[in-house]
């Protein structure tokens, strides 16, 4: 199931799992974990973006292609979010 959210698309677990290559039950492990957070819906069903996939499989590669453990992983998302709020805050340095 696809539900089309403000133009964007937002996937079921089923077919974020098939887009990402994963068992839906990793996917759940990784909400669990805080690495990655889709939406809900009304009904309480996990929604899932283009971004979502691309973070699932941004996962994906450090665990199997580098052999990142999880907690290794909740590192490196944590330090790419803070490389992301400082590039932003100097951007806006600049723009004042």
């Amino acid at each position: 199931m696809i539900e089309v959210i403000s133009a964007e698309r937002r996937y079921t677990i089923r077919v974020a799992a098939q887009l990402a290559g994963m068992h839906e039950q990793s996917l759940r492990m990784y909400e669990r974990r805080g690495l990655i957070q889709p939406q809900r819906s009304k009904g309480n069903i996990r929604l899932f973006s283009d971004d979502d996939i691309d973070q699932i499989r941004f996962i994906r590669r450090l665990v199997d292609d580098l052999g990142v453990n999880l907690a290794g992983v909740e590192v490196i998302i944590q330090m790419r979010r803070q490389l992301i709020q400082a590039q932003t805050a100097l951007a806006t340095l600049r723009q004042e």
